[in-house]
């Protein structure tokens, strides 16, 4: 019962989140393009406050773990390697396998794996897994471009990609806490505060919005491919990627950053990529909609067979 109450606590804060964000665009409080703006907010200057503060707090010589950075970027490209090659085999449009393969690799890392590790994990953890975002964010850029380019038959562009690294307020913003915590820099309490307080509504709001964005609309029409997307995303890459870190000795707070990287659902930021770059648009925001659903089942799962087992919390 303890840990089944543990995996409750990490995910019914996640449903209701998202069905408030339900209820607010049914009640017709918030329109789809309104809760678009807000969540353009959110993720430009919330979450990255969110982020900064969270590295900044803490300890950074004990909280960066090179061995599991080390290990979950080069899980995020084979894992893109794997899942690119297989769909190639299937023998599906173009547009259709990069959007899958987006669909499969690229997680809601920053959204649901700062959620889970608040509830998972000490304030060190928190730090680690939120300077880990300076790493995964920009692969999972990197790799997209990569991976739509190549699907249409254009050149990547390097220079566009650097600066685009570089300007993402994500990266940029745990870069910077990074450097400021190294450096020991300490903001004045009456400015950092108040900033604090606004990047830890990030995450209930980014729930929120989330909610008000998922649609069924036109789901039943692409049923194999959202079956296959989901059950890798969620499922078959979470389990691999799970038990290789248990077998490589990662327990507890690194473990739940290995669970967040890879067990979230899709990142919301791949629908208007999928759009911009030749995809499947349609499919994509599907693939989020049903792996955000489906997530909140598969998370509370894995959170209570791996604390059943004594490897995390």
């Amino acid at each position: 019962m303890e840990y089944f109450m543990l995996a409750v606590s990490v995910v019914l804060p996640l449903f209701v989140y998202m069905l408030v964000g339900v209820l607010i665009k049914h009640l017709g409080i918030l329109g789809e393009e309104n809760l678009k703006a807000v969540n353009r907010m959110i993720f430009n200057i919330m979450i990255p406050l969110a982020l900064f503060f969270s590295v900044y707090r803490a300890d950074l010589k004990s909280a960066v773990k090179p061995g599991l950075y080390v290990y979950v970027w080069v899980s995020v490209i084979v894992v893109f390697g794997l899942v690119w090659v297989f769909l190639r085999r299937c023998r599906l449009d173009g547009a259709v396998t990069a959007t899958m393969v987006q669909g499969m690799f690229r997680s809601n890392f920053v959204l649901f794996g700062v959620t889970i590790a608040a509830s998972l994990c000490d304030e060190r953890g928190v730090a680690s897994i939120a300077a880990l975002s300076a790493i995964v964010v920009p692969t999972f850029n990197i790799l997209t471009v990569i991976l739509f380019e190549t699907a249409r038959g254009g050149k990547v562009p390097v220079r566009k990609l650097l600066i685009g690294i570089f300007m993402n307020p994500l990266v940029g913003a745990g870069v910077l806490g990074i450097a400021v915590g190294l450096l020991e820099i300490r903001l004045p309490e009456l400015v950092a505060e108040p900033l604090e307080k606004l990047g830890e509504a990030a995450t209930p709001l980014a729930l929120v919005v989330l909610g008000g964005l998922l649609s069924a609309k036109s789901i039943s029409g692409h049923r194999y491919h959202l079956a296959v997307a989901a059950l890798a995303k969620l499922v078959v890459i979470p389990f691999v990627t799970v038990c290789l870190g248990i077998l490589a000795g990662f327990r507890g707070n690194d473990l739940v950053a290995v669970l967040a990287v890879f067990a979230s659902p899709t990142a919301v930021a791949s629908t208007p990529m999928a759009q911009a770059m030749g995809g499947d648009g349609k499919l994509a925001g599907e693939i989020v909609a049903v792996t955000s659903v489906g997530c909140i089942l598969t998370m509370f799962l894995w959170v209570f067979v791996l604390a059943g087992i004594g490897y995390i919390a």
